[in-house]
């Protein structure tokens, strides 16, 4: 008895595993309290044992003040001491996320949240939504900002005026905040707390900017975010190189091959300098490569490149497009092939709708696809394509036509009197790459009706993404409500909704600099379940 009466505090042995969080019993002052005194102490009481570390360091009081509280965590109860009086008539929030946890490590289900006022009345303004796309094992909170005059043209280095933790099943809310208009960001990190925002959070900007709270007891509901990888960085020519006889180009960002189809390559002193070719790396998109003719070795040049964009279609712009270097003249023995395919060698299920894409490891020239290049049936039949160059080295073929079920297919490539820009044939002159296409009896099929609750016109679109696949389909709804999603292979998918406000046929997250905003989304928890030769009807939502 007097060993267990001076050891540490701890939880108890024995008994079945705790697997649930400790949960908020009660609080001093009470939450929503008014003329609540500035000289206060805080406490909160919960229900087991508080690991004390959980709870240093991330409180967090909004309006902020001058000098961080002290906080003791005493057992079941948490203190939180003031080192200066509160200001009067002002709602205070305080808020420990979803990190309170106890000895076995388990963490709150909900906020930890406390509001009270020193005046005689308590803010009661809330924004609500959900945040998408959260990765396991992340923390996520949503920031806002309150407007004073004008945003700021970045909100990066700019602490934000509440912040509030997304709960585990990605709701969020703010409560008890001031009238006024307020830039909201949502963010996501395997750190429970995130002092700087940086590359590598997970970032999402809203689709309303400002979200204003017009009363004092306004209450703004769908406020959703889609967490994803956001640059913060301006988009811009980092350097260029020399690997090989060709510039290697890095940019800050990843490009888009398909906006990037003409790019227009020039330099500054060009003389008898011509740009012979310019391609994207397949791999990599943040690096490009530029051959030339007729420079002069040892000479210094500048590079200027334009009509390139970026993977959200931001546009290259000076003075970012521009970048020096030094030629000198390296002899390249390199022999070109082919890098990557699509479909890949061996592949199965194959839409019969799809494209072909040839991916080589340069630049080639005096190459003819359409006498070099068929697209060859079982039967030994030619499949009539359309080829197109998206680039020095990415070649795209189009069957004229939907491509038969259940049947296999050779892309046969003769390529002998095909060489790269330095005149090296390719090390394989006769290449082939076979793949099966999908059994369109086993295809399914999803039809139902999207009840939008405000007009979006034709701007709707419908995603659904299969369970543990990339295969992913897409349709534009009538202006009815009504859509069907034909050619499904069987299995589990989940649908999502958005808004195409620009029409590129693609969700747009938005940006940071400049501050832009997200294309309004919402993704359904729900699965559906698809069956070969089967539709699947009535599958109904709400946007």
């Amino acid at each position: 008895m007097f060993l267990a009466g001076c050891a540490a505090q701890g939880p108890p042995g024995g008994g079945p595993v705790d697997k649930t969080g400790p949960e908020l019993l009660s609080t001093f002052p009470l939450n929503g309290a008014t003329n609540v005194s500035p000289t206060t102490t805080v406490t909160l009481a919960f229900t087991e044992l508080i690991e004390p570390r959980s709870a240093e360091g991330n409180l967090v009081i909004m309006p902020a003040l001058k000098r961080t509280p002290g906080i003791k965590a005493n057992r079941k109860k948490l203190t939180i001491n003031f080192y200066d009086p509160l200001k009067e008539n002002t709602t205070y929030i305080l808020s420990f996320g979803r990190n309170i946890r106890d000895y076995q490590k388990n963490t709150t289900e909900s906020n930890v949240t406390l509001a009270f006022s020193t005046g005689d009345s308590l803010d009661l303004g809330q924004i609500a939504g959900e945040v998408f796309n959260i990765p396991k094992k992340h923390f996520a909170c949503v920031r806002a900002y309150r407007k004073s005059g004008s945003f700021p043209d970045s909100i990066l280095g700019v602490q934000p005026d509440y912040v509030t933790a997304v709960e585990s099943n990605g709701n969020y809310r703010f409560t008890n905040i001031a009238t006024g208009d307020y830039r909201l960001l949502a963010i996501a990190s395997q750190a429970p707390r995130i002092p700087f925002v940086t590359a590598d959070n997970l970032i999402a900007t809203a689709p309303v900017d400002p979200v204003t709270i017009k009363r004092r007891d306004d209450f703004v509901q769908d406020i959703n975010f889609r967490l994803g990888t956001m640059y913060i960085n301006q988009f811009s020519l980092q350097s260029a190189s020399l690997v090989e006889n060709r510039l290697e180009l890095v940019f800050s960002r990843s490009l888009n091959d398909q906006l990037s189809q003409n790019a227009k390559i020039r330099l500054n002193e060009p003389g008898q300098a011509q740009i012979q070719s310019f391609w994207i790396n397949d791999t990599d998109q943040r690096y490009a490569y530029v051959t030339f003719r007729g420079l002069t070795a040892e000479q210094e040049y500048t590079l200027l490149v334009d009509s390139v964009f970026d993977s959200f279609g931001e546009k290259i712009s000076a003075p970012d497009n521009a970048v020096g270097f030094l030629y000198t003249e390296q002899a390249d023995t390199v022999e070109p092939k082919i890098e990557s395919s699509v479909p890949n060698r061996g592949a199965k299920d194959i839409r019969l709708n799809a494209g072909i894409r040839l991916n080589f490891s340069e630049a080639v020239i005096n190459g003819d696809p359409e006498s070099s290049i068929s697209l060859i049936k079982e039967d030994s039949l030619i499949v009539p394509c359309r080829y197109d160059w998206l680039d020095g080295n990415s070649l795209k073929m189009t069957p004229e036509s939907k491509m038969s079920s259940k049947t296999a297919y050779k892309l046969v490539m003769n390529t002998s009197g095909w060489t790269d820009i330095a005149g090296n044939y390719f090390e394989d002159s006769l290449l082939t790459i076979s793949f099966i296409t999908a059994d369109a009896n086993s295809y399914g099929s999803i039809t139902g009706e999207i009840k939008a609750r405000s007009a979006v016109g034709q701007a709707l679109v419908i995603g659904s993404r299969i369970e543990k696949k990339e295969e992913t389909a897409m349709v534009f709804p009538s202006e009815s409500g009504q859509y069907e999603i034909e050619d499904l292979l069987p299995g589990r998918y989940q649908f999502e909704i958005w808004e195409d406000l620009n029409q590129n046929g693609r969700w747009d997250p938005g940006r940071l600099m400049p501050f832009q905003t997200a294309e309004p989304y919402i993704s359904y928890p729900d699965w559906i379940n698809v069956r070969a030769r089967w539709e699947t009807a009535e599958v109904n939502w709400t946007y």
